[in-house]
């Protein structure tokens, strides 16, 4: 058998080398690193899957929104993992890849630092509450380039989520990939409810 790429394997599979506490370590410097220069640009990711240009907020609602996101889909993923894994698993080793598997959202962030970005987001959501859209077709432009931009670093974090779950609990095929879409909706929906409720006790 040929020896994997490592630079392809770094990329999509990372957890091939580090698991464990060393990629939870890793993980979350990355997600507090995305949180933070999320901050930068008022840059939420409020969601599993979500990411938008909103309201300012202290530093640390930026950093807790990563951190809930990725335990949120690391609970609902062990929950999976418990029902479908015919083999034994370390929560460490899947709550380590998950944060791990988050850190394409660093650049996500990066991406959406642009002013044009941040005012014309701002702009959209103040025009569609009032009914009428009105809008600087330069900024416009930025923004729907910088957004088709984040596509593919989202696509490649949920790729990695996948891989971290079907490689800490065990599992492939087509039920482990139903299983994992099923767990990634889920947790969507339960990471809004987390955050609205931190939302509410800032307030």
């Amino acid at each position: 058998m040929n020896p994997p790429n490592k630079s392809i394997t770094l990329l999509f599979n990372p957890f091939f080398y580090v698991a464990g506490v060393q990629a939870l370590g890793l993980g979350l410097a990355a997600i507090l690193l995305a949180g933070l220069a999320g901050s930068w640009g008022n840059t939420h990711f409020d969601g599993v899957l979500d990411t938008h240009t909103g309201a300012a907020a202290p530093l640390w609602f930026f950093l807790g929104e990563g951190v809930i996101d990725w335990l949120c889909l690391s609970l609902v993923l062990w929950v999976c993992g418990k029902i479908i894994s015919q083999s034994a698993f370390r929560a460490v080793d899947l709550l380590g890849t998950q944060a791990l598997a988050r850190w394409p959202t660093l650049f996500i962030s990066l991406i959406a630092l642009p002013k044009a970005f941040q005012t014309f987001g701002g702009e959209l959501v103040e025009q569609l509450k009032q009914g009428k859209l009105q809008f600087n077709t330069a900024h416009a432009a930025i923004f729907l380039g910088l957004a088709l931009a984040m596509i593919p670093f989202l696509c490649w974090a949920v790729a990695l989520m996948y891989k971290s779950f079907s490689v800490s609990c065990n599992v492939r095929g087509g039920k482990a990939i139903g299983t994992f879409v099923a767990g990634l909706l889920l947790a969507e929906v339960l990471s809004k409810l987390c955050l609205g409720l931190a939302v509410q006790a800032c307030l």
